[in-house]
């Protein structure tokens, strides 16, 4: 196994010890005492249904598929010209290319944006009482450092049709969509204060157009980063024909 393999298990693993470990905090912080501000307790009823959530879920869920890549890789050191089973590796790059990179670029982005212009508008004051400052930057700023040591260690090659990625990202985003829209007509609130001012004017759906094209850019962007770091693959088709 390469050198690059056993960093690419220290990222998994301080993955999963970072975020598995701030759930486990979080959950500790939701006492009764601060369960008394109905804010909180909402908080704490819907908080997985933030888009940050469902994220640094996504983190751990990567995390855990590479680790098993890892693995099997180590198990098959001797087997000469080893190779993962076809549906893992397609599970993990796919997981990877269209929904881990381009929403946790999303989360950073939008999060520390609205966050230093008026923090009222994405992350209110009473939510201090749960999470701390580290627990926000573990979930709105350690996602980023997380992505990049990925891209950075996992080469990675542009594929000829973008198709299937951009559909698994509309997807995803869509049922979140759901959800979201969902909330609000189960509770009466939007999960994001910014949404109450949005709501019944233009601004709302350009909003969500503005989300969903930053979401292609940050796709777009990663295999900007992965050509300069690895080249461009060719195919033994290609190949044969460059020869001809």
């Amino acid at each position: 196994m390469s050198k690059l393999g056993y960093l690419r298990m220290l990222g998994y693993v301080t993955t999963l010890t970072m975020h598995i470990g701030n759930l486990v905090y979080v959950g500790m912080n939701l006492t009764e005492d601060v369960l008394e501000d109905k804010r909180v307790r909402t908080f704490g009823e819907t908080r997985r249904r933030y888009f940050t959530c469902w994220t640094f879920f996504l983190h751990i869920i990567y995390a855990i598929v590479g680790l098993s890549c890892e693995i099997l890789v180590i198990k098959n050191s001797n087997v000469k010209n080893y190779r993962l089973p076809r549906h893992l590796k397609g599970c993990r790059d796919t997981m990877f290319a269209a929904l881990l990179w381009p929403a946790s670029l999303l989360v950073f982005t939008v999060f520390w944006s609205l966050f230093l212009y008026d923090r009222s508008l994405i992350f209110p004051d009473f939510i201090d009482k749960v999470l701390t400052p580290v627990s926000n930057h573990i979930m709105h700023t350690a996602i980023v450092p997380t992505v990049l040591w990925e891209i950075l260690l996992q080469p990675r090659f542009e594929p000829r049709s973008h198709v299937k990625n951009i559909a698994h990202l509309v997807v995803y985003m869509l049922v979140y969509l759901g959800v979201f829209i969902y909330t609000y007509i189960e509770r009466g609130i939007w999960l994001y204060p910014i949404f109450k001012k949005l709501y019944g004017t233009i601004y709302f759906p350009l909003t969500m157009l503005i989300i969903f094209v930053l979401l292609l850019v940050f796709y777009r962007i990663q295999w900007t980063i992965s050509y300069l770091i690895y080249g461009k693959e060719k195919t033994k088709k290609e190949k044969a024909k460059k020869i001809r």
